[in-house]
């Protein structure tokens, strides 16, 4: 995925990020060619490849863009007790459930949902106030049990018709990821 600073790149990336959700109010993922959604945005499909790898690339790219961005990981607003971070950590996730429902939901009827593990787990393995005292390895094990529990829990969040509140999912995935019903 194309991450300079070109301007035309970034509009051009946002206009097929915008094709690839109007494309997806009308028909199926798997349906979406990487030619139509070229002629939908308007750009070649050498400009395609130059911003993008790949279909699923665009996705992660619109979970990752504007409004979808996850929650903030940086170290100003991270707390000091670990109790403290895991709530901070699930609280972010849950308000970004709850503003990118739509979204989550078009993932997983469209049975791409695993993108919104890839995309948790970029952010965090990327994020150097994630666990920062943890050994590296340890590290990024922790953020692929973190982002793959959170990404189970958006995507029963949709099956289930996202009827919860933030509140209600911040509580469920401190239970969950804090081991306590254990």
């Amino acid at each position: 995925m194309y991450c300079g600073t070109n301007k035309t790149a970034l509009q051009s990336q946002r206009q097929i990020a915008d094709a690839m959700m109007a494309l997806l109010g009308r028909k199926p993922f798997a349906q979406i060619t990487v030619s139509e959604l070229c002629k939908a945005a308007g750009i070649s499909r050498q400009t395609f490849y130059t911003l993008f790898t790949s279909r699923e690339n665009v996705m992660v790219f619109t979970l990752q863009a504007g409004d979808c961005e996850g929650p903030e990981l940086q170290a100003p607003q991270r707390p000091a007790c670990r109790g403290d971070q895991l709530r901070w950590l699930c609280r972010g996730y849950s308000e970004y459930i709850l503003r990118n429902r739509a979204l989550i939901r078009l993932l997983v009827d469209n049975h791409i949902d695993h993108l919104l593990y890839d995309s948790f787990f970029e952010a965090m393995d990327s994020c150097d106030c994630f666990l920062p005292k943890a050994d590296p390895c340890a590290r990024s094990y922790a953020a692929s049990f973190y982002a793959g529990g959170i990404a189970c829990v958006a995507r029963r969040y949709a099956q289930e018709g996202c009827a919860s509140s933030a509140g209600q999912l911040e509580s469920l995935l401190m239970t969950l990821l804090s081991g306590s019903l254990f």
